[in-house]
């Protein structure tokens, strides 16, 4: 059965990141504080949704995903009642995009030093994702809770690993007996050429795997493919 994990586009730039958000609900010593750097177009968040939506059936632990620039909004607006005990009882917290915090400098960064302490009492496991690394922040606002934060990097996708997960994505749609095979120069164009987005590579190679009527075993080359997608 696909997860929504076994979506994520995974290169040797950002496997150990992948691991540790995969593996993030299994028991662990010590609480695991991460912190997760690395550019646009990364897979930050969409690593860190997809952990969320993963239902662990081996583990009782609850995950919850919040951005950052959305809790003091929330603390504010009083969005419902339990909103901040959510953020401080479960024990798997992801908080995407630390830049949020400081798009209210007034509550911003206490509201992140309060709840991080809250989640150090209770030994909770927390990730916040970024685009700096922490280095680049004044860590003296958040009073010591950002000191033992691993910092883990996530590279920019890579080549060889986009055609790498096309070549996945095709062999996980073909039938025996009835689907086209892609050729590496079709495959180079869907890893490259659609904008590297994960979902745009997913509906295209699902398309071509299960809607052609040609020929099985067919290899499709790049100017069928290209063609057939405009």
């Amino acid at each position: 059965m696909n997860t929504p994990l076994d979506a994520f586009v995974k290169t040797d730039g950002n496997r150990e990141a992948f691991d540790r958000i995969a593996n993030i609900t299994q028991s662990h010593e010590k609480p695991e504080k991460l912190f997760l750097v690395g550019p646009e177009q990364s897979g930050k968040t969409t690593l860190v949704r997809a952990r969320q939506l993963d239902r662990d059936l081996l583990s009782t632990k609850r995950v919850l995903y919040r951005p950052c620039a959305e809790l003091p909004e929330a603390m504010r607006a009083n969005v419902y009642d339990g909103f901040f005990e959510d953020l401080g009882t479960h024990e798997v917290l992801f908080l995407d995009d630390f830049d949020g915090f400081y798009k209210d400098e007034e509550m911003g960064p206490k509201l992140c030093q309060l709840l991080l302490a809250e989640r150090e009492r209770r030994g909770l496991d927390t990730v916040i994702t970024s685009r700096e690394p922490l280095s680049a922040y004044d860590l003296a606002l958040f009073e010591g809770m950002l000191d033992d934060f691993e910092e883990i990097a996530m590279d920019a996708l890579d080549a060889e690993g986009l055609e790498a997960y096309v070549s996945e994505l095709a062999g996980a749609y073909a039938e025996e007996g009835k689907s086209p095979v892609l050729s590496s120069e079709a495959i180079a164009y869907i890893a490259h050429d659609l904008g590297e987005k994960p979902d745009m590579m997913r509906k295209a190679v699902s398309f071509l795997m299960t809607q052609y009527e040609g020929e099985p075993g067919v290899e499709l080359s790049r100017d069928f493919v290209a063609m057939t997608l405009a």
